[in-house]
């Protein structure tokens, strides 16, 4: 669970929390807190519709502006509130009010909790609060430190946009700790005393080969030479196995031109509807890593690309986190940011049909292009 996973930080990754993880910026009020929400799916993505309130609470913004005949305080009882659950939509058709007024509604704009909730963001923030009088952006602003979102002001042109704002990992490490679950986070803990079974492992081990070669050896020796005199003679040599990464490696050392050729990975996975890396893509992550490490002037644009299941803006924004999630994964281990560029296709670009499971697989991967291989080509 997200806030289990949360609470399990030791003090000193809480300390670099707050110091943040994802970093949100924008000029309007309302698209601030859009970005606010959307990074904390972003850092969070398995969060629950009640963990999410628990996180963001409706007194964050307690008041809805008194021209809204809304359901919201002052004109009620309910709270305002950061977030809403997709519901409220039919309860403002009941009493006549227009949701867009008062929610963010389009669909690149609401979210999906891990529990199948919809999720509406409170689109009005006033500098003085319609009861309170006080700055209900900069109480979001500060609350959502103490989860790893660090708000700015300023406008950049970095990571992804939408509708006004954009996010930046600025904690590439951390945001590995909190996305996965399988990563034990605990404090150091004294060492159980028991056998070592590595060496009980290792002693039959021992005893299996003092036994074959016992028993066998001579045997096998006679096999591999009567083998050796039954192979064809014309039998064709096998093709070298060369990856499509060491082929490009290659290329670069000959001095050959690689710039806008790709490789695709099906094997980089994913959690189903999230962009939490399982731990079986660590190995082509780590090829990936190994050449550009080899390369050191390698720049490469990380693509994301999903099968046509699902709603086509939900698959954009989906493969986008994955390409982030991948960048985030190379600077983790030593890759500089600016080496890295990322791109989501949604299902736009697939490889293979999508009526089946295999080709629905076969377009779900990440793509790498290499926009600069470090080779002067004037």
């Amino acid at each position: 669970m997200t806030m289990k996973t949360f609470e399990k930080l030791t003090d000193a990754q809480r300390k670099e929390l707050k110091k943040g993880v994802i970093e949100v910026t924008g000029k309007a009020m309302n698209r601030t807190a859009l970005g606010v929400v959307d990074a904390i799916f972003t850092l969070y993505p398995n969060i629950t519709f009640s963990e999410l309130k628990e996180m963001l609470p409706d007194t964050i913004n307690p008041s809805a502006p008194k021209n809204f005949k809304s359901l919201f305080r002052p004109h009620s009882d309910r709270m305002y509130g950061v977030v809403q659950p997709g519901s409220i939509r039919k309860e403002c058709e009941e009493h006549g009010l227009e949701i867009n007024s008062s929610h963010f509604i389009k669909e690149d704009e609401t979210f999906k909790t891990s529990d199948g909730v919809e999720v509406l963001v409170s689109k009005v923030w006033e500098t003085a609060d319609t009861q309170t009088k006080e700055n209900d952006l900069q109480n979001l602003i500060n609350h959502v430190e103490q989860y790893g979102i660090r708000v700015t002001k300023v406008e950049k042109n970095i990571a992804f946009n939408k509708g006004g704002y954009s996010l930046d990992v600025i904690n590439p490490a951390l945001l590995q700790v909190v996305q996965n679950p399988l990563i034990e986070i605990s404090l150091p803990q004294e060492p159980k005393k028991t056998f070592p079974w590595w060496i009980l492992i290792l002693l039959l081990l021992l005893v299996a080969g003092i036994l074959f070669f016992a028993t066998n050896g001579k045997e096998k020796e006679e096999t591999v030479s009567q083998e050796q005199t039954v192979l064809p003679i014309d039998e064709p040599e096998e093709e070298s196995n060369i990856s499509p990464l060491d082929e490009i490696k290659n290329q670069i050392a000959a001095g050959e031109n690689t710039e806008g050729k790709s490789v695709s990975f099906h094997e980089i996975l994913f959690e189903k509807d999230s962009d939490v890396l399982l731990s079986e893509s660590e190995l082509y992550l780590n090829e990936v890593y190994q050449v550009m490490t080899d390369i050191p002037d390698l720049k490469v644009l990380i693509i994301g690309h999903t099968s046509s299941e699902g709603d086509d803006n939900y698959n954009l924004k989906l493969s986008t986190k994955r390409a982030l999630s991948v960048s985030a994964h190379l600077q983790n281990k030593g890759i500089n940011a600016d080496r890295l560029s990322t791109e989501g296709k949604g299902a736009t670009s697939p490889v293979s049909s999508n009526e089946t499971e295999v080709g629905r697989k076969l377009n779900r991967r990440i793509e790498f292009v290499i926009t600069d291989d470090g080779i002067d080509n004037n």
